[in-house]
C-alpha cells in the first residue's frame, strides 16, 4: 500500500494561541483521527510544535485521491480549523518500526 506524507495546514477557523487539544471541536476531531487509526489508514499524526496549528500526517492509501476523501469528513476540515494542503506519496526506505 503506497504511504503519504499530507500537511494540514490550520484554517481560517483555529484559534491562535489555543492549544491543539482545547480548540472546538477536538472530541469529534480526535474521535475522527482515531477510528483512521484503527482501520490502518493512518500511520503518525500529530502537530508541529510550533503553534501555528499546522499538522502532518503519514497515511497509507491506494492514491492522494483517496487519502483527500478519507480526511473530508474530517470535523475540523468541515468547519475550517484544519485543511488537507499538499498530498505526496513517500516511498519508505528505512523504518524501524518494522
Amino acid at each position: 500500500m503506497p504511504t503519504f506524507i499530507v500537511e494540514r495546514p490550520a484554517g481560517s477557523a483555529w484559534v491562535a494561541g489555543v492549544d491543539t487539544r482545547e480548540q472546538p471541536l477536538w472530541d469529534e476531531h480526535a474521535a475522527f483521527m482515531d477510528d483512521l487509526f484503527a482501520r490502518g489508514s493512518v500511520v503518525l499524526a500529530g502537530p508541529l510544535v510550533d503553534g501555528a496549528g499546522d499538522a502532518v500526517v503519514v497515511m497509507e492509501a491506494a492514491s492522494a485521491r483517496e487519502v483527500r476523501e478519507l480526511l473530508a469528513p474530517d470535523p475540523w476540515v468541515v468547519d475550517n480549523l484544519l485543511g488537507v494542503g499538499e498530498i505526496r506519496e513517500w516511498r519508505i526506505f528505512l523504518d524501524a518500526r518494522s
